[in-house]
C-alpha cells in the first residue's frame, strides 16, 4: 500500500491527494481533541483531589485523636442488645440494693440521632433522704454511662423524713461501634 502510494505521488504529483487530505485532517484532528481532551480534565480532576488529600493530611493527627475520644466514650456506652431492657435492670437492681421502691415508672423512651439512641425513663419514688442520695450516688458514678437527666425533691407531707422524688434517668446507646477507617 505504502509502494502504491508513492507511486501514485510520483506519477501525478499532490493532486490527487488534497481531496481526501482536506477531509481527513480535520477529522483526526476533531478525534484528536475528543480522545485526548478528556484526559485533561481527568487529570485536573486527579490534581484537585491530591490537593485535598494533601489539605486533609495535616489534620490526620487531629482526627485520629477525636476518633480515639469516640472509642473512648463508646465503651462506656451499654451494649446496643441490652438496649429494650437494660434502663429498667439498671433502676430495679440499684434500687433493691438500696431498699428502694418505685411508685412509678414510665415507658422507655428512645430518642434517635445520629448514629446513637438516647434511652431515658422517668420514675417517682418516695423514700429516707440518705437512701435516695445513696442511690443516686452509685447511679451517677457508673462506669457505664447513666446520667439523671431531671430532678425534682420535695419533702412527703404524709410521712417525716421522707421525700418524694421525680427523676429522669439517661443512658446512650451507640447503634454501631466505630471501624477502623
Amino acid at each position: 500500500m505504502w509502494e502504491s502510494t508513492i507511486a501514485i505521488y510520483a506519477e501525478k504529483g499532490m493532486e490527487p491527494f488534497k481531496k481526501p487530505l482536506l477531509y481527513a485532517i480535520p477529522f483526526i484532528l476533531i478525534l484528536y481533541f475528543m480522545v485526548y481532551s478528556p484526559i485533561g480534565s481527568k487529570l485536573e480532576n486527579k490534581k484537585s483531589k491530591l490537593l485535598n488529600i494533601e489539605s486533609i493530611a495535616e489534620f490526620y493527627e487531629d482526627y485520629s485523636n477525636a476518633k480515639l475520644k469516640i472509642l473512648y466514650f463508646q465503651i462506656q456506652f451499654p451494649a446496643t442488645k441490652d438496649k429494650d431492657d437494660w434502663l429498667n435492670h439498671v433502676l430495679s437492681s440499684n434500687a433493691k440494693k438500696h431498699g428502694i421502691t418505685f411508685d412509678s415508672i414510665s415507658a422507655q423512651k428512645e430518642v434517635e440521632i445520629s448514629n446513637y439512641w438516647v434511652v431515658s425513663r422517668e420514675v417517682s419514688l418516695s423514700s429516707d433522704y440518705d437512701n435516695v442520695g445513696k442511690w443516686i450516688c452509685d447511679m451517677e458514678n457508673s462506669p457505664i454511662f447513666l446520667k439523671i437527666t431531671e430532678f425534682a425533691l420535695k419533702k412527703d407531707p404524709t410521712k417525716k423524713g421522707r421525700v418524694r422524688v421525680n427523676l429522669t434517668l439517661s443512658t446512650v446507646f451507640a447503634k454501631a461501634t466505630m471501624d477502623n477507617t
